[in-house]
């Protein structure tokens, strides 16, 4: 199946791909382990197995959002999912509709398809926004329209995504006035050494000025480094909230750490010249 004749944004997983015959390896293995070990703490089949399938999932996500992050370094992604391996198994982080919101703003801003955002993907990511900020934190419609705002100033613009924009930060506000308005957490020490960790290597990452080398997958033409670079700071600026704000996905930002200092890490140990397989 062709998924472009349905979105514009998503990619397609080519099995014959080294590295992504080597995910697809890696999260058939986190599906038994981490069905295994939920079945070990007397759990039933079923809820054993689908603990496994969103353990997958996670892991998964947390692959794809490091190789958007990092596009010319396909190893580089392998750093996050490893380090990102005992909170998704033994501590049962499996945030998948946050982590496929957070791919799906990243990619509407810097066109690693090559092509603008389609109209289901716009529809979609609206929609998708709009039910995490009333069910869970404004922050998820705050970043989506900062990512709809982005894609329509940058180059290459959708000036209809300035009107989602719009359209999304008044529906934030309207919910953040109705009552859902969560507040900055204490944060403990634990917490402080994650920001600045985080922070610290990760920010090398956005101010290196090399060219991108690599090509969109639909156009063949290579990446706006721009574009990718503000992918990058939605990224982090993303990993601070969820750090910072006292909301239910709280645990979420462990694996948004995870992708921040396992890119940082990669980058100071190896360097940034391009490495495939």
């Amino acid at each position: 199946m062709d998924i472009y004749r349905i979105t514009s944004i998503g990619r397609s997983i080519d099995p014959g791909y080294p590295t992504n015959r080597l995910m697809i390896l890696i999260c058939t293995i986190v599906l038994i382990i981490a069905s295994l070990f939920h079945l070990s703490l007397n759990n039933s089949i079923g809820i054993s197995i689908i603990y496994g399938m969103t353990a997958g999932i996670s892991i998964f996500l947390v692959w794809a959002i490091s190789r958007e992050i990092d596009p010319d370094h396909e190893i580089a992604a392998f750093v996050p999912v490893t380090f990102s391996l005992i909170p998704v198994i033994l501590f049962g982080i499996h945030a998948v509709i946050p982590l496929l919101w957070l791919l799906s703003i990243i990619r509407i801003v810097d066109h690693s398809t090559g092509l603008k955002a389609g109209v289901f993907d716009t529809i979609t990511v609206f929609l998708l926004s709009i039910y995490l900020t009333y069910q869970i934190t404004w922050i998820f419609g705050m970043l989506t329209a900062a990512a709809f705002f982005i894609d329509s100033r940058a180059s290459s613009p959708d000036k209809v995504h300035l009107i989602a924009s719009i359209l999304m930060s008044a529906g934030v506000l309207f919910i953040i006035f109705r009552g859902n308005n969560n507040v900055i957490a204490d944060i403990s020490l634990m917490e402080i050494t994650a920001l600045l960790s985080m922070v610290i290597l990760f920010i090398p990452s956005i101010l290196e000025p090399r060219k991108l080398e690599s090509k969109g997958d639909r156009t063949g033409e290579s990446l706006d480094t721009s574009r990718v670079k503000m992918g990058k700071i939605l990224f982090l600026v993303t990993a601070i909230l969820f750090l910072l704000i006292d909301t239910e996905y709280a645990h979420f930002w462990p694996l948004l750490w995870c992708v921040a200092v396992g890119i940082g890490l990669y980058r100071f140990i190896i360097g940034d010249s391009p490495v495939e397989l």
